[in-house]
Parts: structure tokens; C-alpha cells; sequence
């Protein structure tokens, strides 16, 4: 029998195959799947962080309807009277009064409904709407902030010049 056939010692009918080849092939899969998911990773978050987001399918330079973009305004305009009205307040409670008082016109219910009922049909309406208000509560958490931090040293001032 011819050695290239048969290996009767060991029970194989088939030529070894060196183990060194086996790790080898192993190694070469892994190293190609690895790069594989590591380049549709960067792939993927490339492209979600270089383009810009695309809010209910409209093209990034759309707007609400004139009538939404201008309510809309009214009420940041109001917000942003409040958070000046607010400004020098040694306490808490009097800085959220004032700050609620400034605001109040545009920002009391009814009116306030008046100002966005033209984004309730606009495809970015709700999500105007939904921003006036995030800077509605961001500015009323500033200020609560803001006096905790500068009302004693403002108090502290005021005792010297008043």
C-alpha cells in the first residue's frame, strides 16, 4: 500500500492535515468578520453623525406654517421676558413669581392654546410646540439655578449698598 493512502498505524485513510494550516484558516475567518463588522460599524455611526436628522420625512430646511412659526415665536419671546424679569431676584419663590408674571399674557392657558392650535395639522408642529415648551421648563429650572447660586451672594452685595 501506498503511504500517501493509507496510514494504517493511526486508523486514517486520509492525508494529515497539518494543525498549523487549521489555526491559520480559523484565524483568517475571524480576521475578516471582525473588520467586516468593524467597518459597517464606523459606517453606520459615520452616517448618523454627519447627517442631519430628518424629522417626520421633511427635508431639513422645512418650517411649520407661518401661522405655527408664529405662535410659536410668541411664546419664546414671553419666555424670554420672563427669564429678564426674573434675573434680579435674591429668592427663589420671588424669581419664579416674577418670571411667571412676565411670561403670564402669552403663557395662561387659553391664550396659550390660541398661539399653537395652528401646529396641531403641521407635520413639525408638534415638535415646535413640544420645543417652546422644553424651553419653557429649561428657562424655569434655570432661574430656580440661578437664584440658588446668586441669591446669597447677591444678598451679600445688597447689605453694603442699600
Amino acid at each position: 500500500m501506498p503511504a500517501t493512502l493509507t496510514h494504517a498505524r493511526r486508523g486514517r485513510y486520509t492525508p494529515p492535515v497539518s494543525p498549523k494550516r487549521i489555526t491559520s484558516a480559523i484565524y483568517a475567518v475571524f480576521t475578516v468578520l471582525a473588520a467586516s463588522f468593524v467597518i459597517s460599524s464606523t459606517y453606520q455611526i459615520g452616517v448618523g453623525v454627519f447627517t442631519a436628522p430628518d424629522p417626520a420625512g421633511a427635508p431639513p430646511t422645512a418650517k411649520p406654517a407661518p401661522a405655527c412659526v408664529s405662535g410659536v415665536r410668541t411664546l419664546a419671546i414671553a419666555v424670554d421676558r420672563g427669564v429678564a424679569a426674573a434675573a434680579g431676584a435674591t429668592d427663589t419663590a420671588e424669581a419664579e413669581r416674577r418670571y411667571r408674571a412676565a411670561r403670564s399674557p402669552e403663557w395662561d392657558e387659553a391664550k396659550q392654546r390660541e398661539l399653537v392650535e395652528p401646529c396641531a395639522g403641521d407635520p413639525l408642529g408638534a415638535d415646535a410646540v413640544a420645543a417652546v415648551s422644553r424651553l419653557d421648563r429649561a428657562a424655569e429650572g434655570a432661574i430656580r439655578h440661578q437664584t440658588d447660586e446668586l441669591g446669597p451672594v447677591r444678598r451679600a452685595v445688597d447689605s453694603f449698598i442699600r
